[in-house]
């Protein structure tokens, strides 16, 4: 019981937890899960993202259980590269979206033909007709 709270392994159920939730939302992205589902598609995509995760953690203590000190250590590296790639990837994308949307929101005036002025109909025909 007490091999449980090593450092290591620790540390390996949270990047565990952490990984697999990112791969989890990546996924529900690369389906279309929340595609056309209004408000609800932010929810269904997160949904993915615990429930992939959530099965990770759990996994996560049945790995740390049977698996040797030395290959913790390793995957827990292995891991973390793979959380930092995706952050990269995924600020990355944000960055490249927050360009295109400044490119086409910039004001650009419409031209424009002045329409005529025109008389107010009624009071000027009552006026008229009676002088």
């Amino acid at each position: 019981m007490k091999n449980f709270f090593k450092p290591a392994r620790i540390a390996f159920y949270v990047l565990m937890l952490v990984t697999f939730f990112i791969a989890g939302m990546y996924f529900a992205g690369l389906i279309d899960a929340g595609k056309g589902q209004g408000l609800a598609g932010g929810a269904i995509v997160f949904g993915y993202g615990l429930i992939f995760g959530g099965i990770a953690f759990i996994a996560s203590f049945f790995i740390a259980h049977f698996i040797p000190h030395k290959f913790i250590v390793y995957a827990n590296i292995a891991l973390l590269v793979a959380v930092i790639f995706s952050y990269g990837i995924t600020h990355y994308r944000y960055i490249q979206r927050q360009n295109n949307k400044e490119e086409s929101e910039q004001f650009r005036p419409e031209s424009t033909t002045p329409t005529p002025q025109t008389e107010p109909i009624g009071m000027v025909n009552f006026y008229k007709n009676n002088t």
